[in-house]
């Protein structure tokens, strides 16, 4: 049997957010927020997806993935979201919706975009004034990234250094790089919020969008830029881990 070729959504990072309904605080209680990523773990099972990096506030979800195949994503949040609305309205004896409409998901350009999008979910509830540091919020997986979380881990981060560029470097110089990083960011006071992330079609560099934007064949979206912003990524060479780069040019991407 002739191997499949791989398209142009195959092996792709997907950051996909997610309401609960009315912007209603339905995961309040830690429990709740929980059995979410508890869940998670079942999702994984069960699609050929992996989580590179994860959130879950009080009132919203977000989530960075890798996905083999482009289907793969709606069917695996058809199953993560469907599943948890019956827990909880089982749980609160409820009828009703959980979830705000569809989540909306934005194409992700591996490398240094990728790396942006990473440390933008580790800095959602510090950016919400929750907490001062990703490591005060349990729900997110700052733990699994930053190596203080050694069970129950749904984080993929073999495949996230792949995706960042990372692919030779050891984990221990991966949590080097990443806790350098997320410290610059914190001192640096880098809590903007940035909508492209969550409401953008696709954020990269402007040949890569130009090839999504043929792909699709858009007619009336446009591919637009954010004012320029330091940011700190990885660098893709061969000492990555262990190594930041910094960048001031404008962000592309695809507006949603």
């Amino acid at each position: 049997m002739p191997r499949r070729r791989r398209g142009l959504l195959d092996h792709s990072c997907y950051h996909v957010t997610h309401r609960c309904h009315e912007r209603e605080f339905l995961f309040r209680f830690a429990r709740d927020r929980q059995a979410y990523v508890e869940l998670l773990r079942e999702t994984l099972r069960r699609f050929k997806v992996d989580v590179l990096n994860y959130a879950v506030t009080s009132n919203h979800v977000h989530l960075l993935f890798w996905v083999r195949r482009g289907p793969e994503l709606s069917r695996a949040m058809q199953f993560q979201q469907g599943e948890f609305g019956q827990y909880y309205n089982k749980r609160k004896s409820r009828e009703g919706a959980f979830w705000r409409d569809r989540y909306h998901s934005t194409l992700i350009e591996t490398g240094a975009r990728l790396a942006r999008c990473l440390f933008y979910l580790d800095l959602n509830m510090v950016r919400a004034g929750a907490v001062s540091h990703p490591r005060e919020w349990p729900h997110g997986g700052h733990h699994e990234l930053s190596g203080t979380r050694q069970r129950y881990r749904i984080v993929n981060v073999p495949r996230l250094m792949k995706c960042l560029g990372h692919p030779d470097a050891d984990v221990g110089s991966f949590r080097e790089w990443y806790m350098s990083t997320l410290t610059q960011k914190l001192a640096a006071r880098d809590q903007v919020r940035e909508p492209y992330w969550s409401e953008a079609f696709a954020v990269g560099n402007p040949d890569w969008l130009q090839r999504i934007y043929r792909h699709f064949k858009f007619k009336r979206k446009r591919i637009l830029s954010s004012p320029p912003a330091t940011a700190m990524y990885g660098d893709s060479g061969k000492d990555a881990g262990a190594r930041e780069l910094a960048e001031t040019s404008a962000t592309y991407y695809i507006e949603g």
